[in-house]
């Protein structure tokens, strides 16, 4: 047994009780410190929480052997001493709990202390390392501020806002940047005459939902933007905006700020192969297409070892007694190739062909992996596309194979090979008359500039104006994976677009004019590839590797009608004009929701028919004469406040003849910037819209146009219904090659009886085309074509015996000829008999019934020739009988407004037929009508608040 030395345990053991009373002393001396130092300590009349570090405690400073332990969380928390004997009997356990349930400490970098709470939304950059990007959105970004924190100061009139969400409406200008989805960062100064804003967001993946830890990322894409703004005197406000979007690599020591750096995947292969593909840029003619007088190129080596370039020409590279570029396709013409029609001309430039060689002075062979600059040198006439590929111009099918000699049209034979449009000829000349040499780089797209300058003016000397100026630039590098290792910037190169636009206007009562001028060069852009997490790109996917900084959103709801990368949900329901009422539906399809869908258009179902119209029969302006409304217009172009490729301008002046009537005169004229296409049109607008006390309201509409028009403008065709797939687009024929226009609308409301009510609407349209006009596809349009429709309603509203009636009538009649012969016309005509009922009962309920006749009549159908013709099949007349009632109940249930209905519809549909008698094959009946009956019954509780 050994011997304890009594002294030495005397005071250890008396350290040991004098540390628990130091202990104890500093968790419980102070009310403001009992919770030791985690409320921070105090000094003076202050709370310290800065990081101080360890210092000494000098009660420890005793040279003992035995170990203990400083009382901290257990002895702070639960009163729990390291050698104290537990024992429940009397105190029973209580479990741990979490302290800090309220977050955690926080400190910046200066080791300040911030706060005790939840890290929000944290996004870093680091240069050079692996994954230097990294986005961080904690649960409570998503659940306690639903994805949106407002942070900002003011004093006197100066003031800011940070703002960071995953969905933030945000415009610069419309020409620069406008999404209704923004997700990143915003941050916003004003002032009285100052005004200026930020915008940051890494958009190859800016973290849409919360995450666990940071997104980290190497290969990213990141977006810059801002604009500002300074008001000069009273009237006048000048503005300067900037967007940026740039790829990057952080494990490089640097990249170009505005050009961005290649993707570790950009850069990851070498270029083994370019081809340039020549072609008509207006293939329909046949004619005209690119014409090839002759071709040059530069290639630039690098030795990554000296540092020493070269540039080396054309005549320099091809190896004696062999053809470098291969060249395949064009027709041989008389000192040129020429590409008419379909023909393309393609140029091969294949570095592992063994007719190219690169050599150094002493002889021996250069790797094509030390290129680090191509430049081309093309002398070109007639109306030319180019178009660039190299097997680093990835698509849906990954890395393109490179074509080997001997090469016949390797290219062109690739499914969807992915191509790079580089210039395009001005105009469609056809008579080499625009003989030019056009120099191009290749290169990879690592970056999209769009920057410019706005004036604005309100009632200066009684004008409005606003004019912007934008240029685009798009940069590109050529990838090099020595370059790329060596952490070197590679050769950038870039092309340019312009657009600028002015629109003035003056309001003098009973005088008033507009002015718009515009002009957007074909490649003007405003999208940008984004990569992925490996570096890599989809070229041939927009979905998934375009951003858009101009989204399209013809309807300007919450969601881009487009899908693109970091634009949010895509909008499945666009209705752009036909949501009047705001409630997010179809004004045309007003019962279908998400809960019960609804594929029958109002105009065409039971009961709703009567007061929901065919959007035939309103009245717009169509400047682009593509035959459809230009405010219900749906296209996949992005929101410019005019399209790309067009100059023109319009302008229109007008008097209020009346206070209720307008005359508008004016004249439009629109080229198109890449092919010989112009629209021109001279037109008068007369308009009248008054009410009448003893009568009701009129309204004329009357445009009268001179319009020769060959510039195509598609759309999209109209979604009737929630969760309609993509629509395809509906062709601009070109309606109006040479044309006199007339679209006429009358309407005349009658309420001067009460509870009377009788609506007429008419629409008459005239095309009258001058000789031998011929439509897009060249077929001969008719000299004469028409739209005439005509709407009657008659409603009434009777109370009797506690029953309240409603009978209605309408007639609608509609006839459309088709502008090409060809074509089919429409024409019908509808009646309809509606008799609805309404009887209250008891205090919160009520039964509807209703019963609804309706007679459809197709008069493009001749039924005395299939008679004739001995021909059998339907006339597309149609009768139905529609029953239905309904019984409804209001009542409150736990704060809410329940509405219960149940009742049944019954439909008897019958349709017309001309058919062969089955007996005697020699009869013909003219009148058969062949039937079937439909029922539906429903039992519905929807809950509201009101």
């Amino acid at each position: 047994m050994s011997r304890i030395d009594e002294p030495s345990a005397g005071r250890a053991i008396f350290a040991a009780l004098l540390l628990g009373l130091l202990a104890f002393a500093t968790a419980t001396g102070l009310d403001a410190q009992q919770y030791g130092a985690r409320l921070g300590a105090q000094e003076g009349g202050a709370i310290s929480f800065e990081p101080r570090g360890r210092g000494v405690m000098f009660g420890a400073l005793d040279p003992v052997v035995q170990r203990w332990y400083v009382p901290q969380e257990l002895y702070n928390d639960y009163r729990w001493r390291q050698w104290e004997y537990s024992n429940y009997a009397r105190q029973h356990y209580q479990r741990y709990v979490d302290t800090r349930t309220n977050g955690d400490y926080f400190y910046d970098f200066y080791g300040d202390y911030i706060g005790f709470g939840w890290l929000i939304y944290d996004w870093r950059q680091e240069r050079p390392s692996s994954n230097g990007s990294g986005i961080f959105k904690g649960s409570e970004f998503e659940g306690f501020f639903s994805n949106l924190t407002v942070s900002g100061d003011s004093q006197g009139q100066y003031g800011y806002a940070v703002t960071v969400g995953t969905e933030l409406r945000t415009t610069l200008t419309p020409m620069t940047f406008s999404k209704p989805a923004f997700n990143g960062v915003q941050i916003d100064f004003a002032s009285d005459r100052y005004a200026a804003t930020i915008l940051a967001s890494r958009i190859s993946d800016p973290a849409p939902f919360a995450t666990v830890s940071p997104l980290r990322r190497r290969n990213i894409t990141s977006l810059v933007g801002g604009r500002a703004t300074v008001q000069v005197g009273d009237y006048i406000t000048l503005g300067g905006t900037l967007v940026d979007a740039r790829n990057g690599n952080t494990a490089l020591e640097r990249g170009d700020p505005i050009a961005g750096s290649l993707t570790l995947g950009q850069s990851g292969t070498p270029v083994t192969a370019i081809a340039i593909v020549l072609s008509d840029d207006s293939p329909e003619d046949g004619e005209g297409g690119a014409a090839l007088f002759g071709h040059d190129v530069q290639i630039t080596v690098k030795d990554f070892d000296t540092g020493q370039e070269t540039v080396h020409t054309l005549a320099e590279v091809v190896r004696p007694g062999t053809e470098w570029p291969a060249v395949v396709g064009g027709f041989d013409r008389e000192g040129y190739l020429a590409a008419d029609g379909a023909e393309r001309i393609v140029l091969n430039y294949d570095f592992t062909d063994p007719a190219f060689q690169l050599l150094r002075e002493d002889g021996t062979r250069i790797d094509a992996s030390s290129i680090i600059e191509v430049e081309f040198e093309y002398l070109l006439a007639n109306d030319y596309r180019i178009q660039m590929w190299s097997n680093r111009q990835t698509g849906s099918g990954g890395e393109q194979d490179v074509p080997q000699p001997p090469l016949t049209s390797a290219i062109i034979d690739q499914e969807d090979p992915v191509l790079f449009t580089v210039e395009r000829a001005r105009g469609n000349v056809k008579h080499l008359t625009n003989v030019q040499v056009v120099r191009f780089h290749y290169g990879l797209p690592t970056a999209n500039l769009v920057g410019g300058f706005t004036v604005e003016a309100t009632d200066l000397l009684g004008f409005d104006l606003y004019g912007e100026w934008d240029r685009n630039v798009r940069y590109s590098q050529y990838p090099n994976t020595f370059r790329f290792s060596a952490n070197k910037g590679h050769e950038i190169s870039s092309r340019n677009a312009e657009a600028s636009l002015l629109t003035i206007s003056r309001q003098a009562y009973p005088y008033f004019a507009l002015a718009e001028l515009y002009s957007i060069d074909e490649d003007y852009s405003t999208s940008v590839f984004v990569s992925n997490r490996q570096g890599d790109f989809k070229y041939d996917q927009p979905v998934s590797v375009l951003y858009e900084f101009v989204d399209d959103n013809d309807d300007n709801d919450r969601r881009a009608d487009w899908s693109r990368t970091g634009g949010g949900a895509t909008d499945t329901q666009v209705y752009p004009g036909w949501d009047e009422n705001w409630d997010f539906i179809s004004d045309f399809n007003q019962n279908d929701t998400g809960a019960i869908p609804n594929r029958i258009p109002d105009y065409d179902e039971p009961f709703l028919r009567h007061d929901v119209d065919r959007p035939e029969f309103l009245f717009g302006i169509d400047m682009n004469n593509n035959a459809w409304i230009d405010r219900f217009e749906d296209d996949d172009l992005p929101d410019y406040p005019f399209k790309a490729d067009r100059r023109g301008y319009n302008v229109f002046g007008g008097i209020h003849l009346t206070p209720e009537s307008r005359l508008f005169v004016g004249r439009t004229d629109e080229k198109m910037l890449s092919d010989e296409r112009q629209s021109t049109g001279t037109y008068a607008l007369f308009t009248v819209d008054k009410d009448y006390p003893d009568f009701g309201r009129m309204r004329i509409f009357d445009m009268f146009r001179r319009v020769s028009d060959r510039i195509p403008d598609a759309r999209r065709a109209l979604a009737l219904f929630r969760g309609a797939p993509l629509q395809p687009l509906v062709p601009d024929i070109l309606p109006a090659p040479d044309t006199w226009i007339n679209t006429a609308w009358l309407g005349l409301d009658y309420s001067a009886i009460p509870r009377l009510k009788i609506i007429n609407k008419l629409k008459y349209e005239l095309y009258n085309q001058e000789k031998g006009a011929r439509d897009i596809e060249g077929r001969p349009l008719d000299e004469v074509t028409t739209f005439f429709g005509l709407i009657n309603k008659v409603e009434y509203h009777v109370d009797a015996a506690g029953l309240s009636l409603y009978p209605k009538l309408k007639s609608e009649f509609l006839y459309e000829e088709a502008f090409a012969a060809e074509d089919d016309d429409r024409q019908h005509w509808q009646g309809l008999f509606t008799l609805m009922t309404r009887v209250p009962f008891l205090k919160r309920s009520e039964i509807a019934a209703g019963i609804e006749l309706a007679s459809f009549a197709e008069r493009t159908v001749d039924e005395e020739a299939m008679i004739e013709q001995r021909l059998a099949g339907e006339t597309g007349d149609l009768r139905s009988a529609v029953f239905g009632v309904q019984m409804s109940n209001r009542s409150e249930y736990l704060g809410y407004l329940l509405t219960t209905q149940l009742g049944i519809r019954i439909t008897r549909l019958s349709t017309e037929l001309i058919e062969l008698a089955q007996t005697n094959p020699d009869i013909v009946f003219d009148r058969v009508w062949e039937g079937e009956t439909e029922a539906m019954s429903f039992f519905t509780i929807y809950a509201g608040l009101e």
